[in-house]
Order: structure tokens, then C-alpha cells, then sequence
């Protein structure tokens, strides 16, 4: 059975080394020095080098000069920057394409999991990829900007994005930033301080750091969610954890299509070892129909 994985919660938690236990693993960089984390792993041979696709690099020798020119008025530094990076989303996209007809044609063997790190400074390009791609459509008749009609073609064209990046014939894994906050109507009404002294705790939702509705979604597109989360003591090593369900700490989170697991809330994977684990897991609830 192929993983088609993401992975939630905020920097610091373990995703990237997480995705990066997968055998054969090309890691797709969006965001800072992702790639660094691979260095922990020097005796890996099937850690493939990383693939990324900087906006600076796509810049024409003319934009070049008019980037750096003293000249150049912010707002069109600003413009520049959205159509570089539009220019990097439309690269990375027909990349994926190319390896869908190499993976399916038998080539790239030595590839075996895709892990987009990471989701969230991904999306955030991706609003300038929608902005200038679909410049037309977003231009009202008096010449303003039409926010909700932005709103939509983003939500379904990240959407459609995701769902054809979890049909490529290999392992897929995907890191996302959350943030967990009280709902609403709670945060309306709670007494935060009064409370904390009274000793309770309020029920938080996890919000993932990406634009719009398909936030909601997100989960659904993927096979399994995992929550990661640690937990730290003054002189122990931090221990690291995973989630497949909700608990009373987090609301919302997406339930998983198979569940290996017979406690899906406290997941404790051996060093190095996540993917292993999971897949024997799962291989043994498909075989079994019990979970581990």
C-alpha cells in the first residue's frame, strides 16, 4: 500500500525527519533550509538531492536589472517578486508532471516517496501563481480587484494541486504548519486568566497556516493525518509522538481511512524507524483486519 501521508504541526516537532525516514525520498523544498535536516543522516544513500526551485533563478536577464536597479520603485520589486514566483509554481508543476510519466513508465526506480516540505510557505506562493496566471479574471469592470472570485479559483485550483500530487505512483508525504486556537463562540465568552487558576482547560481547534477553505479539506485529500507533538523534561531528551485521531487537547483533526493502530491518539515510533513501523502496521490491519 502507497503512503499518501501529511503531517501536521508547527516547526520543531519532527516532520521533516519524519518524511525523511521514507525510503528513496526526494525532498520538494518550499520554505527556508528544509534540506539541512537531511544532514543528519550522512550513511543514508537513498536520500536523493533535494529539489527546489528558487524564484531569483527564474528572473529573466531583464528583470535582473530592473530588481537591483536603485531605480526600481518598491511596488515594482513587489510585482517582479509575485511573477518570479508564479514562474517557480509553474516550474514545479511541470516537473511533477515529467516524474508522473517517468514513475509510470518505470523509470526514476531508485525514487520511491515525493515529501513536499513544506505546505505552508508552498500555498503562500502559490496565491501569486493564481494572482498572475488568472490576472484576467480577477479584474472587475470598474477596475478593481474581485477578492471572492480570487478566494475560489485559489481553493480549487490548490485543491486540484494536492489531489494530483496524492496520485502520483509512489509514496507521497506532505508537511504542514498549524496553529491550535479556541473556536469562536468559546474565546468570546471564556475568562482566560480566571480560568487557568481554576485549573481548566479549554478544547483547542487546529488551524493549518493556509488561506481560505480548503483548510477544512486539507485532511481529507490524504489518506492519513498525522498530528505530531513532543513532550520535554528539564535534563531527558525530548520524546517525540504522532497522532491518527482527535483527543480533549485537539479538535478537528482528520480521522484516517485505515487505522493500524489500536491507540491512534499516543503513537510512539522507534527511533528512525516511522516508516517501518508504519507500514508493517499497516500492512498487518489490511491482512488481519485488526489493528496494532
Amino acid at each position: 500500500m502507497l503512503h499518501k501521508v501529511i503531517l501536521l504541526w508547527s516547526p520543531g516537532s519532527g516532520k521533516c525527519l519524519a518524511g525523511l525516514y521514507y525510503p528513496g525520498v526526494e525532498q520538494h523544498v518550499f520554505g527556508s533550509s528544509e534540506e539541512d535536516t537531511a544532514l543528519n543522516f550522512p550513511w543514508r544513500t537513498d536520500i536523493l538531492p533535494h529539489v527546489t526551485f528558487p524564484y531569483i533563478k527564474t528572473l529573466t536577464p531583464e528583470d535582473t536589472v530592473r530588481f537591483t536597479a536603485d531605480t526600481t520603485s518598491e511596488e515594482d520589486i513587489g510585482r517582479l517578486t509575485r511573477i518570479a514566483r508564479a514562474r517557480s509554481i509553474i516550474k514545479y508543476r511541470q516537473y511533477l508532471r515529467r516524474l508522473a510519466v517517468d514513475l509510470n513508465a518505470g523509470q526514476r526506480p531508485e525514487l520511491k516517496t515525493i515529501f513536499l516540505d513544506n505546505f505552508t510557505p508552498f500555498s503562500e506562493d502559490f496565491q501569486d501563481y493564481i494572482q498572475e496566471v488568472y490576472r484576467s479574471e480577477f479584474a472587475t469592470a470598474q477596475g478593481n480587484f474581485n477578492s471572492i472570485r480570487f478566494s475560489i479559483v485559489y481553493n480549487q485550483e490548490l485543491a486540484s494541486f494536492l489531489r494530483d500530487l496524492v496520485q502520483l505512483p509512489c509514496h507521497v508525504v506532505m508537511s504542514c504548519h498549524i496553529a491550535m486556537s479556541i473556536d469562536e463562540e468559546t474565546a468570546a465568552i471564556a475568562n482566560f486568566m480566571e480560568d487557568s487558576k481554576k485549573g481548566i482547560r479549554r478544547e483547542k481547534e487546529w488551524q493549518p497556516f493556509v488561506m481560505g477553505k480548503l483548510k477544512y479539506a486539507l485532511t481529507g485529500i490524504f489518506t492519513h493525518a498525522f498530528y505530531l507533538y513532543t513532550e520535554s523534561q528539564a535534563g531527558l531528551p525530548t520524546k517525540y509522538y504522532a497522532k491518527l485521531e482527535a483527543d480533549a487537547n485537539n479538535l478537528g483533526i482528520g480521522k484516517s481511512r485505515v487505522g493500524p493502530f489500536k491507540n491512534p491518539r499516543r503513537i510512539e515510533f522507534p527511533k528512525g524507524k516511522m516508516f517501518e513501523t508504519f507500514d508493517a502496521a499497516l500492512q498487518s490491519c489490511i491482512t488481519t483486519g485488526q489493528p496494532v
